[in-house]
């Protein structure tokens, strides 16, 4: 074999792999290319701001400033306003065109309250997980409500889909709050598609109820020391969207939304991750 013959070989090799590396194969094999997705969990307060006027103007802003592809609320509800149903998850996924899924955790006074999700991708088997409590925290603490996880499957693109999860633990008794952190913990963490979670946890990093996330999760915002409660101090991180470590991703952007401070209680927390 000549010289040109095999100058030529070689070429044609390195232009194959570098097809396979920067392509994949379409035998299955998944592409270097990774998918960008952009999350948003947001403790809105039951549609109340500071003044206790209605905050979803705002909340809207912040959507369209921010543009997540899935976001996470807790503290969201459904009630009767003279004669009325006051649906607040339904009137922001039409304000923006998402697609929306509400999980009720109790009812109240004209009807119930609980967690949602919007999402700019169709939503398929929504499941909803009540959260176990103890008679011993309703009893000595009265202000103990029910709670529940509420997640549904989604398909980002062809053939590849995840979960987006999304709950408010208790935050009045301590024991209940790591109770509860630890059931989320086992009902998702053997997972074999992709999980995200946004949860208002109402503990620090170095409290009990985040050490159920601690070995098999991704906390985006890990060594932050930005407050997301409006009345904290550095470091009361009580807000956190945790990405499952069954799969290959990177945190490329995290932050705590202060523009608004008078929106809620809670500050919205945005994490931009890549998945592949």
């Amino acid at each position: 074999m000549n010289r040109s013959v095999r100058l030529i070989l070689r070429d044609i090799c390195i232009f194959l792999f570098s097809t396979f590396i920067f392509c994949g194969k379409v035998d299955g094999v998944t592409p270097v290319k990774p998918l960008e997705l952009k999350i948003m969990s947001f403790n809105i307060q039951y549609g109340n701001d500071y003044w206790g006027e209605s905050n979803l103007r705002t909340v809207l802003t912040i959507i369209e400033e921010e543009k997540p592809h899935l976001i996470a609320f807790q503290a969201v509800d459904s009630v009767e306003v003279n004669g009325r149903v006051r649906h607040r998850l339904k009137q922001l996924a039409l304000q923006t065109g998402m697609y929306y899924s509400y999980g009720a955790a109790e009812e109240i006074v004209g009807g119930t309250q609980g967690v949602g999700i919007l999402s700019r991708f169709p939503l398929s088997k929504t499941q909803k997980f009540a959260l176990p409590d103890s008679p011993s925290a309703t009893q000595s603490t009265p202000t103990v409500s029910p709670r529940v996880l509420l997640c549904t499957f989604l398909e980002y693109a062809m053939g590849r889909g995840l979960r987006f999860c999304c709950s408010r633990i208790e935050y009045a008794a301590g024991v209940e709050r790591a109770i509860q952190a630890a059931y989320i913990n086992g009902l998702l963490n053997e997972s074999i598609q992709p999980v995200i979670l946004g949860v208002d946890l109402g503990a620090r990093p170095n409290e009990q109820p985040y050490f159920s996330f601690r070995k098999k999760w991704v906390d985006t915002g890990k060594g932050s020391v930005l407050s997301t409660w409006a009345e904290g101090t550095p470091g009361d991180r009580f807000d956190y969207i945790f990405v499952l470590d069954n799969a290959r991703m990177r945190v490329k952007e995290y932050k705590v939304i202060r523009r608004f401070p008078e929106a809620s209680d809670h500050f919205p927390i945005v994490a931009t991750i890549e998945l592949w």
